[in-house]
C-alpha cells in the first residue's frame, strides 16, 4: 500500500481547523451571557419557569458546544501529528533510497 500524502496540506488543513475553532469558542463565550442569564418577565411562577427552562437549555448547549471544541482541537492537533509523522518518514525513506 502506497500513501502519497502532501504533509502541507494536511498541516495547512490543521490550521484551519484550529482557526475555526477558535472563532466558534470566541462567538460562543461571547453568547454565553445572553444563554444563561434570561430573567422571567414577570413575578408570576410561570415566567420563572420559563426563564429557568431557557437558562437551562443554554447551559446544555454551552456543554455541547464545549464538547464540539474539544473534539475539533483534537482533530486539528491529530492532523498537526500526522503532517509531521509523514514529513518524517519521507526524510527516513528519501535516506534509504539514497544508500
Amino acid at each position: 500500500m502506497v500513501l502519497d500524502v502532501n504533509a502541507e496540506a494536511v498541516t495547512g488543513s490543521a490550521a484551519n481547523e484550529s482557526a475555526i475553532s477558535a472563532e466558534f469558542a470566541a462567538s460562543t463565550a461571547a453568547a454565553a451571557a445572553a444563554l444563561t442569564c434570561v430573567l422571567p418577565m414577570g413575578a408570576d411562577l410561570d415566567s420563572a419557569a420559563f426563564a429557568a427552562a431557557l437558562n437551562a437549555t443554554g447551559a446544555s448547549y454551552l456543554g455541547v458546544a464545549t464538547q464540539h471544541l474539544a473534539g475539533r482541537a483534537q482533530f486539528a492537533q491529530a492532523q498537526g501529528v500526522a503532517a509531521m509523522t509523514y514529513t518524517a518518514a519521507d526524510m527516513v525513506n528519501n535516506t534509504a533510497l539514497a544508500l
